[in-house]
């Protein structure tokens, strides 16, 4: 009810940010004309840029970015210059341009972080997450979106976090995580509410819409959306009044009123049209195409099909996706060389430190060893015949010694390396349901407060209503708190000491657990990995006997091995390439056969009888010790009596076969 109440409220605080625009634009305008300055008239410029932004006349921004952008470099003025290029950078992506508009952000980036402008830096990092977002890339989006509310909240940019809590809510879905967009949709909304910002309110109550259509309720989704409209003084933003009347179309649909479908879906396009942004004329004219489709009207159904493809080839034709490719590869070279450059820096300055040091330790050593040196001549004769003897039989002890310890040292390190890895898999994997009890934690405290409040106005109905909403998130904190206690206890199962005891086992599980906990482990260290994973389990797979800690590291290893191969091949195959893992189980004749598949980089047949023996590694030095394959090969043969095949063709595919008596 709050809400529903607050949207009416609105519609005064729009007028009045309205009005405060004009305010600012005529000040300036004022204080140019009385001053000549150049840099106030760069000012105007962009204070009018974003004015006629805001109400969708795009040829009329681009001039005055253009303008300003002409004089701030003439005079020198970088502050200007900078907010120019940031503010072409946002009509090129609203005109379909973005390979220009990432472009030019990219350069702004780097000066920005020098200038020490904060409000800069977020406004570029939004900038890259909304042209990724329309090129449906959609895990780069989130990343500049995530950069975009750090950069807000530390600098405490009240207004810019409820534009970036938005635009990140409106990527979840898009990728239809509806629970992580309305939770950020309500910190918009609660941020929103706390700031008096009412600037962009109306794209908020939209998102509430979205909610309620995609959680099955189109009525209320409906009188969002018309809210949204509402907050629209004069009805000159088309962005949003197409987005709106696209959403209405949607929800009629998922009604079966095609005759209201039809006639805001043609609204949507119209607006779309006005504000120029292929995007959104794509969007309508792929749901005009489909709703004329429908009806059987195949002329009309044509005629905006082709008006689709039109507007999708603006935006993702071959040559602009190449170009982005390019420009994204080139901006991360740069920050791979400034952070090279700088570990060098480094290095080098503890290089130098560590050999002062050293020479410090050297000078002290040669004083002592010139004063020891006579009264070791001394004794040396004498030394030397009672050393050979000596010296000859502790070398065969040390060798030996030493060789046990290096075995031992070797096989702890491939232990540790497995350890490594399975701790950043467990991590993400308890980090994802904590995010979630963390997020409807504070959600039910804002409820708890708003039910306070309720109470005391004698609104109960508006307090059942409430609390409903708490008892939901409450079942959702139980149900994702549950999922972080069964893995820890699930660890703690997998973490204790092999007692060598078998014990009936769900390898389904084991296998599943140990490839989601891989593969997190890999994502851990390499952010730009992905890779399908594929599974074909039996469902009437017989629990089987076996040492729990020893399959498991079996698992951990081949699946760690096939993420690394396809990892390899990706690196140079490129963008045609789908890295996939394909996890089987099945039941032959008395034996639970397990398999692990990768679309890698294969072996080749010259060592392909090579792999198992202990020491044997393809891998560079220091990434791999040799004993992986040779520890499953023990654990398996000898340790549980089964057998482990391998079937590969070099550069194609890898297919480990394990064996295990029921």
């Amino acid at each position: 009810m709050r809400k529903f109440i607050f949207c009416f409220i609105l519609l005064a605080g729009c007028a009045r940010m309205a009005v405060a625009q004009k305010i600012n634009v005529d000040s300036l305008t004022k204080a140019y004309q009385k001053n000549r300055q150049d840099t106030t008239l760069v000012q105007l410029y962009a204070e009018k840029a974003e004015k006629v932004f805001i109400t969708a006349d795009p040829d009329s921004g681009m001039y005055c970015v253009n303008q300003g952008l002409q004089l701030s470099q003439r005079i020198h003025y970088k502050h200007g210059e900078l907010r120019m290029l940031a503010l072409k950078a946002v009509y090129l992506n609203r005109r379909g341009a973005l390979v220009e508009s990432i472009k030019i952000t990219f350069a702004v980036i780097p000066q920005a972080v020098a200038a020490g402008d904060n409000r800069l830096l977020s406004q570029a990092f939004n900038n890259l997450g909304l042209c990724y977002q329309v090129l449906k890339d959609y895990h780069k989006s989130i990343d500049y979106y995530l950069l975009f509310i750090r950069v807000t909240e530390r600098s405490h940019l009240t207004d810019l976090q409820v534009i970036s809590y938005n635009n990140i809510a409106r990527v979840y879905f898009d990728i239809g995580n509806i629970d992580s967009a309305s939770y950020y949709n309500n910190k918009a909304y609660a941020t929103a509410v706390r700031t008096n910002n009412v600037r962009n309110i109306g794209y908020i109550i939209r998102n509430f819409g979205v909610v309620a259509v995609a959680r099955g309720d189109c009525k209320k989704g409906i009188d969002y959306f018309r809210k949204s409209i509402i907050t629209l003084v004069n009805k000159s933003n088309h962005y949003l009044l197409s987005e709106d009347d696209r959403r209405l179309a949607d929800a009629y649909l998922h009604l079966k009123r095609a005759d209201s479908a039809l006639f805001f879906a043609k609204s949507g396009y119209d607006e779309g049209k006005l504000d120029k942004d292929p995007e959104l004329v794509m969007k309508a004219a792929d749901m005009l195409a489909s709703i004329y489709l429908a009806a059987g009207d195949y002329k009309n159904a044509w005629l905006y099909q082709q008006e689709k493809i039109v507007n999708s080839d603006s935006l993702f034709s071959r040559e602009k996706t190449l170009q982005i490719q390019n420009l994204t590869f080139t901006e991360e070279q740069r920050r791979r060389h400034e952070a090279e450059a700088r570990n060098a820096y480094e290095a080098r300055v503890r290089f130098y430190t560590l050999l002062g040091i050293l020479g410090v330790f050297v000078l002290i050593a040669g004083i002592l060893l010139f004063a020891n040196r006579q009264r070791q001549k001394a004794n040396l004769v004498l030394q030397q015949r009672n050393k050979q003897i000596e010296t000859q039989h502790h070398a065969l002890e040390k060798t030996l010694a030493d060789l046990k310890t290096t075995q031992a040292q070797l096989i702890q390190s491939e232990k540790m390396a497995s350890l490594g890895e399975l701790t950043a898999g467990i991590a993400h994997e308890i980090q994802n349901p904590l995010n979630f009890v963390n997020n409807f934690s504070e959600v039910n405290a804002e409820l708890i407060d708003e039910m306070e409040q309720e109470i005391g106005n004698g609104n109960f109905d508006e307090v059942k209503a409430i609390a409903l909403n708490i008892k939901e998130n409450q079942q959702k904190i139980s149900q994702h708190g549950k999922r972080a206690d069964f893995i820890v206890k699930g660890m703690q199962q997998h973490s204790r000491a092999s007692t060598g005891e078998k014990q009936l086992t769900n390898i389904n599980v084991l296998a599943n657990e140990f490839l989601k906990l891989s593969y997190h482990g890999l994502c851990a260290k390499d952010k730009s990995f992905n890779a399908e994973l594929i599974t074909h389990f039996d469902p009437d797979l017989p629990k089987t006997n076996v040492v729990q800690q020893d399959i498991g590291r079996v698992l951990l290893n081949l699946f760690n091995n096939a993420f690394y191969a396809v990892n390899q091949k990706q690196k140079v195959a490129g963008a045609g390439y789908n890295p996939e893992i394909t996890v089987t189980s099945a039941v032959e004749n008395g034996y639970v056969i397990i398999k692990v598949k990768d679309n890698g980089t294969g072996i080749p047949d010259a060592i392909k009888d090579k792999i198992m023996q202990p020491f044997f590694t393809t891998k560079p030095t220091g990434e791999g010790t040799g004993l992986g394959l040779s520890l499953t090969y023990d654990m398996v043969v000898k340790g549980h009596g089964g057998k482990i095949e391998v079937n590969t063709k070099e550069g194609e595919f890898t297919e480990f076969i394990i064996t295990l008596p029921v």
